[in-house]
């Protein structure tokens, strides 16, 4: 296990700038998105739905491309050693060690600079959260939740792409899209495949995140025209402590399952 650890150290050392770049365009995106979406953010309920899952899926996205490459680019060298000898179920539990850290320092970053761009822009954040009477808290374990389910996955896609920077990244991407395309938070799905939007973490994210930021409770942009808001739409960030509690599960469950799969091909599949 020390060789394990020792070796992620060195990989972590030696690529500290790629981790230096995911913090600062997460700053980059939250500032960005921010700036666009500054009018009518946490105004009314389909900017701030947009926004806030935007917020999410461009950092989370971010995360999962650059530490999918970070890991590829080691991938030789790392083969090398596992022919060495090197216990392949000691670096996988070192792999996720590691980037749980990384998770959770990058899910601060986002909430000082969510908290410091909402003061610049003289947005009204909610005093308390919708469980714990901490918003930030509760954010930041939303945050921390969806990072770790990007970090895992970018694992399990390199197992799965080997060395090849260019199939991480495509197979990143893809991966990107269709968290984009069946979350169902934004996009109304068809019924047929409604379901699969629990196969996505970043739905679960999504909600949790929009009940701590009060969405349920904003008027919609149309309601001059007295049209409103789709119920089932609605319904999903109406908050209560059991669907937050509900959602940081299947968040989590996320999480531990991409990094089961991970630990099983690491320790199984044969370069």
């Amino acid at each position: 296990m020390q060789a394990s650890i020792r070796l992620k150290w060195y990989q972590y050392k030696r690529h500290y700038f790629d981790f230096l770049k995911v913090l600062f365009g997460i700053v980059g995106f939250e500032a960005l998105i921010l700036y666009i979406q500054k009018k009518g953010f946490l105004e009314n309920f389909e900017t701030t739905r947009m926004t806030l899952f935007l917020l999410l899926f461009s950092t989370s996205l971010l995360i999962l491309v650059q530490t999918s490459i970070s890991i590829s680019r080691e991938r030789s060298i790392l083969e090398r050693d596992f022919f060495s000898g090197l216990s392949r179920l000691s670096f996988s539990i070192a792999s996720l060690l590691f980037e749980s850290i990384n998770a959770v320092i990058e899910a601060l970053v986002f909430v000082l600079a969510y908290l410091t761009l909402a003061f610049y822009f003289a947005f009204d954040l909610p005093e308390k959260g919708s469980y714990f009477q901490s918003f930030l808290l509760e954010v930041f374990i939303t945050v921390v939740l969806v990072y770790l389910s990007s970090h895992f996955i970018a694992l399990l896609v390199s197992v799965l792409t080997g060395n090849s920077e260019i199939s991480s990244v495509i197979l990143a991407v893809i991966i990107g899209i269709v968290q984009f395309s069946l979350a169902g938070t934004i996009l109304q799905l068809p019924k047929a495949i409604s379901k699969f939007s629990a196969l996505t973490f970043l739905s679960y994210g999504h909600k949790v995140f929009g009940m701590s930021n009060d969405l349920y409770h904003l008027p919609s942009v149309m309601a001059k025209f007295h049209i409103p808001i789709e119920k089932g739409q609605l319904n999903q960030f109406k908050a209560s402590h059991a669907a937050i509690l509900g959602d940081w599960s299947m968040l989590a469950i996320h999480a531990v399952a991409y990094a089961l799969i991970f630990m099983l091909l690491l320790i199984y599949r044969k370069k």
